[in-house]
């Protein structure tokens, strides 16, 4: 497979979220999407296995440093609002890391305000859930660009989890992720979900030709 920054091209606004499936697949596991089926909206890269978001240009691979994508489900035909989930199994692999991303062309619409937006949503899908922390983001990358982040604790199960909504405005494009784990796992969580971020970082979408 050709080095994880080559193939790995999703903006931290990619990496924002869908937030229902989050929570459903940390309960049942991954599925990971069979390298035929391309869905809409996107296309293969050489490799064979990473898809490519036609419109932006970004890429995801099949596997990543134990991360595994997930099916995919584009949202609109256009390719205008597509999400894409990755997920990990943590420890002796009873828990997982899970991570959902979209990316969604939303006009005038700052990182706070489609923060908000969604903020709701990704804390329905957890018992007793508190903030414990939410305000600007600085994406290190690209210091400049608008971003917003919350961290959340709260219970699945009976057991604590944190979980976290990130929102970037790059201007065509708008982004979100959420990422959720065990608290019990959570160093070890916190470690890879940093190796993943950072390739995802490396890259910036594209406004579509027109």
């Amino acid at each position: 497979m050709p080095s994880a920054s080559a193939i790995l091209a999703a903006p931290l606004a990619l990496l924002l979220a869908s937030i229902a499936p989050a929570a459903a697949v940390a309960q049942v596991g991954p599925v990971a999407a069979a390298p035929s089926e391309i869905p809409e909206g996107f296309t293969l890269a050489a490799d064979g296995t990473t898809l490519v978001h036609t419109a932006s240009g970004l890429h995801f691979p099949a596997e990543f440093e134990g991360f595994k994508r997930l099916n995919e489900k584009t949202f609109d035909p256009s390719g205008e609002y597509v999400a894409i989930g990755y997920d990990r199994p943590l420890g002796t692999g009873k828990d997982h890391i899970v991570v959902r991303m979209a990316i969604v062309h939303i006009d005038q619409m700052s990182a706070r305000d489609h923060y908000m937006i969604m903020r709701q949503a990704a804390m329905a899908h957890f018992a007793a859930p508190s903030i414990a922390s939410e305000g600007p983001a600085k994406i290190p990358t690209n210091r400049k660009l608008d971003a917003y982040r919350g961290t959340f604790s709260g219970y699945r199960d009976n057991q604590p989890w944190l979980f976290s909504l990130t929102t970037v405005n790059y201007g065509y494009w708008s982004g979100r992720m959420t990422a959720a784990f065990p608290q019990a796992q959570a160093a070890e969580a916190e470690k890879y979900l940093g190796l993943l971020l950072g390739e995802v970082r490396a890259q910036k979408p594209k406004a579509p030709k027109r």
